[in-house]
């Protein structure tokens, strides 16, 4: 038995669910590979990688890609558990993590917004600045990455939930969500039908893909990936 499914417009994968494979440009790592554009209609990947002590990037890494990284646990570089770093396209990527970690890496070719030009790099910590109350009671966020910048493509956001508190509406919008979760647990609402998620879930949902969730009797909170400020054409 699994709480892991699959509907016609999202993907919940459990760690029961995880399949353990590589990544020809990492050395001493594993990778668990959460959604690719292979899964249709995503535009975006995003990895579970468990580097082992010494693992990392076999040589830096260039192209058109734009990647995003969240440690879990252990360090990477200066980052160290909460910490993120935002790569721009065309900049090097080289992950080296001495004392082995664990992280969520997502990566997606940048779309270019006309009369901008990319962002530049970002790094922190999750703990860096406070959590902000929303509209509805009981409900936080932290942005991650600035929102107000329309030369940037997606957001990563952390959004925190009080026992028993819950999103105030069924959302359904043309963003596409990779969604971790970081801590706690409750109930997705997803097209229709309702799961149980928790710590260390990851849910993909396709665009217009009717969604909510409700935080159980210990809270809940996770880590959002969202496209922003383009059209989808």
């Amino acid at each position: 038995m699994t709480r892991g499914r699959r509907g016609a417009s999202w993907t919940l994968i459990t760690p029961d669910n995880h399949f353990v494979s590589r990544l020809a440009v990492l050395e001493r790592a594993t990778v668990v590979k959460l959604v690719t554009p292979r899964l249709v209609p995503a535009r975006f990947g995003q990895y579970l990688v468990r580097l082992e002590p010494g693992g990392g990037t076999r040589a830096p890494l260039e192209g058109g890609e734009e990647h995003f990284l969240y440690v879990l646990d252990g360090a990477v570089g200066d980052l160290g558990p909460g910490g993120f770093a935002y790569v721009p396209p065309g900049a090097p990527l080289e992950l080296r993590a001495p004392g082995g970690a664990t992280l969520l890496w997502l990566k997606r070719p940048y779309e270019p917004a006309s009369g901008f030009a990319a962002p530049g790099p970002i790094a922190g910590n999750r703990d860096d600045e406070p959590f902000t109350e929303t509209g509805t009671p009981g409900v936080r966020r932290r942005e991650l990455l600035p929102v107000d910048e329309p030369a940037r493509d997606f957001a990563m956001s952390i959004l925190q939930f009080d026992a028993g508190c819950a999103l105030p509406q069924v959302e359904i919008h043309d963003e596409e969500h990779g969604l971790w979760m970081t801590a706690g647990g409750g109930t997705y609402a997803l097209d229709g039908t309702e799961h149980s998620v928790e710590d260390g879930d990851f849910i993909y949902m396709a665009p217009y893909c009717p969604q909510s969730f409700a935080a159980g009797s210990d809270g809940g909170e996770y880590l959002l990936y969202k496209d922003a400020w383009r059209d989808g054409f």
